[in-house]
């Protein structure tokens, strides 16, 4: 009769916990500044953005910065900008890690 009841008790109890885990958790963002052609993006959300060339970027951000030479981040990477470096590339896109 215990083991039915803890049972129980723990089928409800650890689902409602994950759940709340699960959407407690932070979203995914470089933390810090992106200027990219003259424009600062505060903690950008990691993802692919599209950009025009020339392209101008400065990462001041914790993440890695990739400008790739096709749209929707395809095609060769032109340039990987680590955290406190500056490019000037050519791309059609640049993603946020």
């Amino acid at each position: 009769m215990r083991r039915r009841i803890c049972r129980r008790i723990l089928g409800v109890v650890l689902p409602v916990a994950t759940g709340m885990l699960a959407l407690s958790a932070p979203a995914q963002a470089a933390t810090g500044l992106l200027v990219v052609n003259g424009v600062p993006h505060d903690n950008p959300q990691r993802g692919c953005y599209p950009v025009t060339s020339p392209v101008s970027l400065q990462n001041h951000t914790g993440s890695p910065v990739l400008v790739h030479a096709a749209a929707n981040c395809q095609g060769p990477v032109t340039a990987e900008v680590d955290p406190g470096q500056s490019v000037r590339t050519f791309g059609a896109s640049y993603f946020v890690f």
